[in-house]
């Protein structure tokens, strides 16, 4: 099997992981909307430290469509927020995946993502309180970027995803 079939069927495994992940922990009741685990970016996470940044990006975009397909809600803002605060999170943790661990990385994206979403639902829901809504979301990216986190490195010195070589090395 040559390098690049290797690398595809990596991708396809990843992205389906991601949007199993996605659609089941959708399932499980939430609190509030936006307090989400979101484990399904277990797998981006890892992919952005194990493939790069377009692999991460790639990954993220498709999740984020096909778990909105499946669930119905592609046509909604909860998509588009879904969306945007992936492409964003997949971009700067990708720049960001040589200066920090792969926890800080996570942790980081997860803010960002959190951010956009925020500040796009401040667009869409004229009169929202976003001021009140800052500091959950913040504490909630730590939080749930944090936890992310340590299961993506757990799951890479096990040589996540477990379809080549093992995953990155005991620095995580």
């Amino acid at each position: 099997m040559d390098k690049l079939t290797g690398h595809f069927r990596a991708e396809v495994f990843l992205v389906l992981l991601a949007i199993g992940i996605g659609v089941l922990e959708n399932l499980v009741p939430k609190p509030f909307p936006f307090l989400r685990l979101g484990l399904g970016n277990v797998v981006t996470v890892s992919a952005i430290i194990r493939y790069g940044t377009m692999t991460g990006l790639r990954i993220n975009i498709l999740r984020s469509t096909g778990a909105a397909l499946l669930l119905g809600i592609i046509a909604t803002p909860t998509y588009l927020l879904s969306l945007a605060g992936g492409i964003a999170s997949s971009i700067v943790m990708g720049n960001l995946r040589k200066a920090f661990s792969v926890t800080g990385i996570s942790v980081i994206g997860s803010l960002c993502s959190l951010c956009i979403q925020l500040f796009l639902a401040m667009l869409l829901l004229p009169g929202l309180p976003v001021g009140v809504l800052v500091l959950p979301v913040v504490i909630w990216g730590i939080l749930s970027g944090s936890v992310t986190g340590i299961v993506a490195v757990i799951l890479l010195r096990k040589g996540f995803p477990w379809i080549r070589e093992a995953g990155v090395d005991s620095t995580c």
